[in-house]
C-alpha cells in the first residue's frame, strides 16, 4: 500500500469522525453537515481503494461509477453495501443542492453501514484494519515511532488503556521530556545545560520541587506559552496536543529510562475510552508526523545537518573553546557521533574546537570539544 492510499484512508476516517460528531448534536442543522461528511468520507475511501487496485478513475468519475470500475479490478469479488452508499449519495445531493433536511434515523443507520463498509473492505481488499491503518510508516525511525507501533498493536487487540498510554509516551518522547525538572532536585550546579530546560524558570530549583513534586509525574512542568509557540512553529495544532494531554494519563520517564504511569482510573476506563481511543491514536500520529515533517523541512531548506565522530568514550565538553575552562558535560559511553554546527580556533590559539549541539532523550551536549577528541578525516 502506497503513501497516498494511506493518506486517503486517514482522511476518510477523519471525515467519518467529524460526521459522527455532527450526528450527536441535537441541532438538526448539523444533519446537513453529517450527510455531506459521511458521503465525503465514503468517496475518499473509494478513491483509496481505486488507487490500490489500479482502477481507472479520474476527476470526472461519478460516485456510482466507482463501484463499477473497482468491481472490474477485484472480480470475482464485489464491493459490499452498494445500495446503501448510493442512497447516502442521494441524501447528500438532496441536502446540498436542494436544501432537503436529512432524516436523523436514516443518517444514523447509514453511518453504521458506512463504518461496516470501511471495516469489511479494509480487511478483504486492502488487507489492513481500518481503525489502525495510519501514516506511522511516514515517521522517522525513533522511540516515538516505536511507541506508536505499540499503540497500534494494542488498539488492534482491543486493549484501549495500553493504546492510550503508548500514544501519550510518543508525545512525551517528542515534547514533554524537555520540561523535566529532575536535574534541579539536589540544588547542585547544572552548568550551561540547566539553561536549556524548557520548564518555567520558577520550577527550576530544589525549593519548588520540595513543595510541589508529590509523585514522579510532577517532575514534568510544562510552560504552556512556550509549548504552544513551538508547536505552531512546527505547523502542529496546539489544541490537538492539549486534547490528548487531557484525555490520556500523565507519564514520566526516569533518568534510567523506567516509565512511570499515573494510572488515572477515569482516563483508563473502557467506557471512557470506547469512543475516544481512535481520536487519541490518530491525533497522536498526526502530531508526531507534523513534528517529524517540520524537522525534515529544516534539514532540506538550505540548512546543513553536520555530525562529528568522536575518537573515544567520555569526551569532555568544555564551557568555552579552551580545555582549561569548566567541563559542562561528558559524552556517555558508546556515543560515537554528535551533532555540531561550527568549529573555531581556541581562545589560546592552541587547537581547533568543535561546537556541539547534541540533544537526544537522554543525552544533552552543548559546548566545545577539543580537536584531540575528534576523529581525523
Amino acid at each position: 500500500m502506497d503513501i497516498e492510499t494511506v493518506r486517503r484512508i486517514a482522511l476518510a476516517r477523519h471525515l467519518n469522525q467529524l460526521a459522527v460528531s455532527s450526528l450527536r448534536s441535537n441541532n438538526d442543522l448539523h444533519l446537513f453537515a453529517a450527510a455531506n461528511l459521511l458521503q465525503d468520507a465514503a468517496e475518499a475511501f473509494l478513491l483509496a481503494v481505486a488507487d490500490h487496485v489500479r482502477a481507472s478513475v479520474d476527476q470526472n468519475t461519478k460516485f456510482d461509477k466507482y463501484f463499477v470500475l473497482i468491481d472490474e479490478r477485484i472480480a470475482p469479488k464485489e464491493l459490499p453495501f452498494k445500495t446503501k452508499l448510493l442512497r447516502l449519495n442521494r441524501i447528500r445531493v438532496d441536502s446540498k443542492h436542494y436544501g432537503i433536511q436529512p432524516a436523523r434515523d436514516e443518517c444514523d443507520r447509514l453511518a453504521v453501514s458506512l463504518r461496516e463498509f470501511f471495516e469489511e473492505v479494509s480487511q478483504s481488499i486492502l488487507g489492513v484494519v481500518f481503525s489502525t491503518v495510519s501514516a506511522i510508516d511516514l515517521l522517522e525511525d525513533s522511540e516515538s515511532k516505536n511507541a506508536l507501533l505499540d499503540a497500534k498493536a494494542a488498539l488492534e487487540t482491543g486493549d484501549y488503556s495500553a493504546c492510550s498510554i503508548a500514544s501519550r509516551k510518543a508525545l512525551y518522547l517528542e515534547i514533554e521530556w524537555r520540561y523535566d525538572i529532575t536535574k534541579f532536585k539536589d540544588s547542585k550546579p547544572v552548568g550551561l545545560l540547566g539553561g536549556l530546560s524548557d520548564a518555567p524558570f520558577f520550577a527550576r530549583n530544589a525549593e519548588y520541587i520540595k513543595k510541589n513534586v508529590h509523585d514522579p509525574t510532577d517532575f514534568i512542568v510544562l510552560d504552556h506559552s512556550k509549548l504552544d509557540q513551538d508547536l505552531m512553529k512546527d505547523g502542529v495544532d496546539p489544541t490537538a496536543y492539549w486534547n490528548i494531554w487531557r484525555l490520556t494519563p500523565e507519564i514520566y520517564r526516569t533518568p534510567d529510562k523506567q516509565w512511570v504511569i499515573k494510572e488515572d482510573f477515569d482516563k483508563l476506563a473502557t467506557e471512557f475510552l470506547a469512543d475516544k481511543i481512535e481520536y487519541i491514536f490518530t491525533t497522536s500520529i498526526d502530531l508526531v508526523l507534523g513534528m517529524h515533517t517540520a524537522r525534515k523541512a529544516v534539514k532540506t531548506g538550505g540548512y546543513g545537518c553536520y555530525v562529528l565522530d568522536l575518537s573515544k568514550d567520555k569526551v569532555p565538553v568544555f564551557e568555552s573553546a579552551d580545555k582549561t575552562s569548566r567541563v559542562v558535560a561528558t559524552s556517555p559511553p558508546g556515543l560515537e557521533r554528535v551533532d555540531t554546527d561550527y568549529r573555531v580556533l581556541g581562545l589560546k590559539g592552541d587547537a581547533m574546537y568543535w561546537h556541539v549541539c547534541h540533544f537526544s532523550h537522554d543525552c544533552h551536549l552543548w559546548g566545545y570539544i577539543h580537536a584531540d577528541d575528534v576523529k581525523s578525516g
